[in-house]
């Protein structure tokens, strides 16, 4: 339990906080804005910067680079958790259009697709297909899991562009 002079001492350190967040709280979102975030995220971003500020304040040397430091590695955060979730929306979606595609259907069209596929990517996708993971398609194929991951999903890709070759102009126009 802390003593009364470290609770004291700890109240006299946060008495400065109000100040430097009044203060240091609009240049951040503006910076946070010019680095390319949205005026919401660079709020919250800057919120959850400040709020790390806050819980370290008395062990803080220079409080502007710390909560810089912070927010950027909150946006990176935040950025990286919104590509990883559009990434797989993407590939749900991708999944239900090869899913759809009923090979029984054009047996032809569905041998001459899986054809032009590379063999890595073929046999990896058959896998895949069958309902492997990508653990058990490492082990029965002796590639490791990364290399696994990136044949479906290169796969996955070529055959999106095969049953749908618009997909491939609305990317290069319109980006990904």
């Amino acid at each position: 339990m802390p003593s009364q002079t470290e609770i004291q001492l700890a109240q006299e350190q946060l008495a400065d906080f109000p100040a430097y967040y009044e203060g240091d709280y609009k240049p951040l979102v503006g910076l946070l804005i010019r680095w390319g975030a949205s005026k919401h995220e660079a709020e919250d971003v800057a919120q959850e910067a400040m709020l790390a500020a806050f819980m370290s304040w008395a062990t803080i040397q220079s409080p502007k680079a710390f909560v810089r430091k912070a927010a950027y590695r909150i946006l990176l955060r935040s950025r990286q958790v919104a590509e990883r979730e559009t990434c797989a929306a993407s590939r749900v979606a991708q999944d239900a259009m090869v899913d759809a595609f009923d090979a029984n259907e054009d047996l032809p069209k569905y041998w001459r697709m899986m054809r032009a596929l590379p063999e890595a990517q073929r046999v990896v996708f058959a896998l895949h297909h069958d309902g492997y993971g990508s653990s058990e398609i490492s082990e029965i194929t002796g590639q490791p899991r990364g290399t696994v991951r990136s044949n479906v999903r290169h796969a996955r890709q070529k055959l999106v562009r095969m049953m749908d070759p618009e997909s491939t102009r609305r990317e290069v126009s319109h980006g990904p």
